[in-house]
């Protein structure tokens, strides 16, 4: 058996690996798929850290797109199968969330925490663990990781802060846009540091770049650094679609 094999990989037969896999969700705008690459890259970083083969590149089946269709595309890799799926889907109006921390914790080496596995429980767990929008999951360690489906950020000062990889979040796509913008401040932080944030902000590919406008019953307004981001992503994804770039 190779190293990089699970127990009760299949020998003919179809074997039970509960959450072995990964996958990636893309969003859609009026039928064009943003940032194609960038999930088709992160998509591989996650097999290869399982030791999956990719054996279908969804990126050619661009073109079996409903055309015009705003939704999601995902994409499904698993030990046995590989797939793909599209959710018609109208984006929510919500012009911010209300955050707020979860008792739940992620392992910051886990694979679970790393990558987008179909091990998902801790994260709806911690959804449902709050009371508000999005919960806020820390590592064993007590210093935040990220969103219970999206990535962290804030602002103090001058300076935009979020958790490094080693903290247990996962390296998003928008995520990683955001970092290619602006000077960003990658650590290991306690929670305590958000008493003294000015702004928060969540990113995934399917909300972008979503204010918190509430963390612990304080107020948050959306702020500059907030607003700036917002009209750059967008910026960005009208000009990606016109030009008909998909990464």
């Amino acid at each position: 058996m190779k190293r990089s094999e699970p127990l009760g990989k299949p020998g003919g037969g179809r074997s039970f690996l509960p959450g072995f896999g990964v996958f990636e969700t893309l969003r859609v705008e009026k039928g064009f798929p943003q940032f194609v690459e960038e999930h088709w890259q992160a998509l591989g970083e996650a097999t290869e850290a399982l030791g999956i083969d990719r054996k279908v590149d969804f990126r050619r089946r661009l073109p079996g797109l409903p055309p015009g269709e705003t939704g999601r595309w995902r994409w499904v890799v698993t030990w046995e199968d590989q797939w793909e799926s599209f959710a018609r889907e109208s984006p929510s109006d919500r012009v911010a969330y209300s955050l707020e921390p979860a008792p739940q914790r992620v392992g910051s080496t886990n694979w679970d925490a790393r990558f987008k596995t179909l091990s998902y429980l801790t994260r709806w767990q911690a959804r449902r663990a709050v009371a508000s929008d999005e919960a806020l999951l820390c590592n064993e360690r007590g210093e935040i990781a990220a969103g219970a489906c999206s990535n962290l950020f804030w602002v103090r000062g001058k300076s935009i802060f979020t958790p490094a990889p080693e903290a247990g979040c996962r390296a998003g796509v928008v995520r990683g846009w955001v970092l290619g913008r602006s000077k960003v401040v990658e650590g290991c932080f306690p929670l305590s540091v958000l008493e003294d944030a000015e702004e928060i902000f969540l990113t995934n590919s399917w909300i972008g770049i979503m204010p918190v406008n509430r963390y612990l019953g304080r107020a948050f307004p959306i702020g500059p650094v907030v607003r700036r981001l917002r009209k750059e992503l967008e910026t960005a994804l009208q000009a990606a679609a016109l030009s008909g770039k998909t990464g």
